[in-house]
């Protein structure tokens, strides 16, 4: 991955105001910060969006740690003895592979699923996700490519599950879930068990 290019834009410094913006998209886009985003969709009895949104983010989550594992790049840092990488100071260091993206990969699931379902918000969670993986290269965190790798991952994850909402078995596997074991009231039961106006296929 090292190269002169990637040293000139490794190099390239920093501002104020963009350190501050990509350290703000980078912890929106947290894990567990990801997970309370399901939160008002579940008060708002959207609970099968809500439950889509979880299991398509944590599949996403594996699958990206998955890789990262088998195919083990190194991370800017790596290549770059020295190199400023810019992190807050509770996160711990850089340390797992780089491919692909983990924050951009869990940015495009939030993006796709939501933005599926609710197409008014497409053309701005798109957007997110896209400023999320820039913030990661910014932050010396990551190489373009693996921005590129999380961005997939996490948009094929985002419109398999869009897709499955109109596939039987998983939701009747949903609705049980949804209306035995999460829902409050007698037996279990409440809430909405299917997506509200989901966008046209």
């Amino acid at each position: 991955m090292a190269g002169g290019g990637n040293l000139f834009l490794y190099g390239a410094g920093s501002n104020p105001f963009l350190d501050a913006a990509a350290l703000l998209l980078d912890i929106s886009a947290l894990l567990y910060l990801m997970v309370l985003w399901a939160a008002p969709l579940w008060a708002s009895k959207r609970r099968a969006l809500a439950y889509d949104f979880l299991v398509a983010l944590l599949v996403t989550v594996l699958i990206t740690e998955v890789l990262k594992f088998v195919i083990g790049a190194r991370r800017p840092a790596e290549d770059y003895p020295g190199l400023y990488v810019l992190r807050p100071a509770l996160f711990p260091d850089l340390s797992d592979p780089s491919f692909p993206s983990g924050h951009t990969s869990r940015a495009f699931v939030f993006a796709a699923v939501l933005g599926l379902h609710e197409r008014k918000w497409l053309p701005v969670l798109l957007p997110y996700g896209a400023l999320v993986g820039l913030a990661r290269v910014y932050e010396g965190a990551h190489y373009p490519v693996d921005v590129l790798g999380g961005a997939a991952v996490g948009l094929a994850m985002g419109i398999l599950f869009w897709r499955f909402d109109t596939w039987p078995p998983y939701g009747r596997i949903r609705e049980k879930v949804i209306g035995r074991w999460l829902s409050p009231g007698p037996g279990g039961r409440g809430g909405s068990t299917s997506p509200s106006a989901p966008g046209p296929r």
